[in-house]
């Protein structure tokens, strides 16, 4: 009999702490995607910038005989243009290319990733384009910069480099949403941008991204996914559009949108094929200037 209740009474626990195990980890997954979008926000401590005037080499390792990073150059004769690659020096150069070391890092921010010896380990770029590689400066090149959290406030101001609107939800059930208006002047463009204010820094998965469509045929905003692209549309009136108040009335207005037509939105984004990348914007104190990079999600 008193082995019985024994082995009853290690059942009881061993399920109390199944039962405490499984809450633990609920939380923590809530904990890590607490926001609207569901995104998990990566923990962005610190970035280091280049000091030396005529840049600093980056190595493929905290190594200084490492390979460093280079630029390929190339002449295109029939467009008269010069082509630009950047990539390690162990790797071969293409036929009519130079080889130059890089001095593209001179007054660069880079996100700091973590430290190993005398070296600082950061997230670089390739091809003038945000990408994930990692590099390694010397810590004598280079100081560590703590970024500043973004407000609300922050990112609705009047920004000379964006003209275009931005707005964040400050409360109700979509509370943190950001909403950026960009577009591409050349090929007549507009889109949203769809992040979330996190911890001081928007965080926008690459797949978040709502193309928009100026159609004065509809009266009322809608909103389809494209089988065929895999994007997500929403078709607008007139009336969706800025007060031209600022000289400013050709753009889409998203502070017009109300919850339904921004949880249908969300909704159509929800079933696109989901991004490996998240897109992060915070600010960088000294120039009062943002920084935006890319981190896998």
């Amino acid at each position: 009999m008193k082995r019985i209740l024994l082995n009853v009474l290690g059942v009881i626990v061993f399920l109390m702490l199944c039962s405490c195990t499984s809450k633990a980890k609920s939380n923590q997954m809530t904990d890590d995607s607490d926001n609207v979008l569901g995104v998990k926000v990566p923990k962005i401590e610190a970035f280091v910038r280049v000091t030396t005037e005529e840049g600093a080499d980056v190595f493929k390792s905290a190594r200084a005989d490492s390979p460093l990073r280079v630029i390929w150059l190339r002449q295109d004769e029939e467009e008269g243009e010069v082509q630009v690659d950047e990539t390690w020096s162990d790797k071969k150069v293409p036929n009519e290319c130079t080889a130059e070391k890089s001095v593209e890092y001179a007054g660069e921010t880079l996100l700091l990733l973590g430290e190993e010896g005398d070296f600082w380990k950061v997230n670089i770029y390739q091809n003038y384009a945000p990408n994930l590689e990692v590099g390694y400066l010397r810590k004598s090149d280079a100081e560590m910069v703590k970024f500043e959290a973004l407000t609300a406030d922050m990112i609705k101001a009047p920004n000379q480099q964006k003209l275009s609107p931005t707005i964040v939800k400050t409360e109700g059930k979509y509370a943190g949403l950001v909403l950026d208006i960009g577009s591409d002047e050349a090929w007549g463009e507009e889109w949203i941008d769809v992040g979330v204010l996190v911890d001081g820094m928007i965080v926008s998965p690459e797949s978040s991204m709502v193309t928009l469509m100026r159609d004065d045929e509809v009266k009322d905003v809608e909103c389809v996914l494209d089988k065929e692209s895999g994007n997500v549309l929403m078709r607008y009136p007139e009336s969706m559009m800025m007060e031209d108040s600022d000289g400013f009335g050709n753009w889409f207005d998203p502070a017009k949108l109300n919850d339904k037509q921004i949880e249908q939105m969300l909704k159509l984004l929800s079933q696109k094929r989901k991004s490996k990348r998240v897109r992060c914007e915070c600010r960088i104190p000294g120039n009062d200037s943002r920084k935006t990079f890319y981190l896998k999600y």
